[in-house]
């Protein structure tokens, strides 16, 4: 009994069909599982951010605000969920550092930084010389903020002054009169970007300020806004992050808790050094001194009360030496590192053996900052107000060049 050929293609054609059918609904079921396990990860799974503010615990993060290929300034951010407050330090974009680049280490400003070798060099050389962790990050470009604001329909705050600036070779034209305005989208980008002058960068971290408290009121627009993916896409379409959607959202809604008397704003300190022509800051002692910024702005935010009125440390340097000149040539060198040096001349005694640092407010701590640059041992708390100052140095005759020796 022979088998016909037309039963054994029947068989064959029966089989496949079955196959084909099975394999439909595997690639189907797949698909369920995917799909599912996103919309558990974007819809149910806790926000991480969420998790660390119910713990009480410090959020650190690295903030990189940019200007299409170039970095404007790193803002190294922290918030206590337990005292609703915020610290932030500014590096501006001449801050230079020694930057460990994947293909060799150099030195390099952070104005290319971020561009050059991506957000894990970036982080790897901030934790290096702070010695600070920042496990979040947020990259964004001005053009950003300027979405933000214009979707907010503007935003209003109050300007203490003018802000003028023109360069028609850059193309940048700003112009921001004094008084209470309402700001749109280019006008928030132009007072962002405002940091000329002699105090430029100190009115660099005013407006930024000012902008934050400005949104601070706006909290649960921004809300709403981050709820809509096509225009979070749009906001955000710069953006280089490690927070999910909503580890922002969580963020935004603590906003609702911050006050202006809860923000502190600090700037790097650093020394300048000229560069074929063009100035760039290091931060002081390799970054020590920023590291102790970073524990006291910590110690800051995690204690109650209201922020300190600035940043700007004032000192009154005095020669109590019988060697001329040494009020200068100190004055000199704390102007490299940024301090305010209000007054200087001569002790109205010229027989002082040792050098002495005085405290004029009744922070003791700040005056052993001052203290510690010049290797002064000797500090001494004797408050009187209307000097005016933060800082007396009396220089003694052990005093040489920059250092106690």
């Amino acid at each position: 009994m022979g088998i016909k050929t037309v039963d054994i293609r029947y068989q064959q054609d029966s089989r496949k069909s079955e196959f084909d059918w099975v394999s439909i609904l595997l690639i189907f079921l797949a698909i369920g599982i995917i799909v599912g396990a996103i919309y558990f990860l974007f819809y149910f799974r806790e926000s991480k951010v969420a998790v660390l503010i119910e713990s009480k615990s410090i959020l650190s993060s690295l903030v990189v605000e940019t200007n299409g290929e170039k970095t404007e300034a790193i803002y190294l951010g922290f918030y206590d969920p337990e005292t609703h407050k915020v610290g932030v330090i500014i590096m501006p974009e001449n801050t230079r550092l020694k930057v460990d680049y994947e293909d060799k280490p150099a030195y390099d400003s952070i104005e290319k930084m971020y561009h050059r070798g991506g957000m894990n060099v970036v982080r790897n050389t901030i934790e290096g010389i702070t010695g600070s962790s920042f496990e979040y990050y947020l990259v964004y470009d001005v053009v950003d903020v300027e979405r933000l604001i214009d979707l907010l329909e503007g935003i209003v705050l109050s300007i203490p002054n003018s802000l003028n600036y023109t360069d028609v070779e850059e193309k940048i034209f700003i112009k921001i009169r004094k008084g209470d305005v309402t700001l749109d989208g280019a006008k928030a980008k132009e007072l962002l970007l405002y940091k000329y002058g002699q105090d430029g960068q100190e009115q660099r971290m005013v407006n930024h300020r000012l902008l934050l408290e400005a949104l601070l009121p706006r909290a649960d627009d921004i809300g709403e806004l981050l709820h809509n993916r096509r225009v979070t896409s749009r906001v955000l379409k710069n953006a280089d992050t490690n927070f999910s959607i909503k580890d922002l959202s969580v963020l935004v809604g603590e906003m609702n808790k911050i006050n202006s008397s809860r923000i502190l704003f600090l700037r790097m300190f650093g020394k300048n050094t000229v560069i074929k022509d063009k100035v760039y800051i290091t931060p002081i002692e390799n970054g020590s001194w920023l590291a102790d910024r970073i524990a006291n702005l910590k110690k800051f935010i995690s204690d109650e009360g209201p922020a300190p009125i600035n940043d700007e440390i004032s000192i009154e340097i005095l020669n109590g030496s019988g060697n001329p000149g040494q009020a200068q040539s100190l004055r000199n060198s704390f102007l490299e590192y940024g301090f305010n040096v209000v007054h200087f001349g001569n002790a109205l005694r010229s027989d002082y053996e040792n050098t002495i640092v005085i405290d004029r407010v009744g922070n003791p701590a700040l005056a052993k900052k001052v203290a510690d640059i010049i290797n002064c041992k000797e500090v001494y708390t004797r408050v009187d107000k209307t000097l005016l100052v933060d800082v007396t140095i009396i220089i003694g005759n052990d005093f040489e060049g920059k250092y106690v020796r």
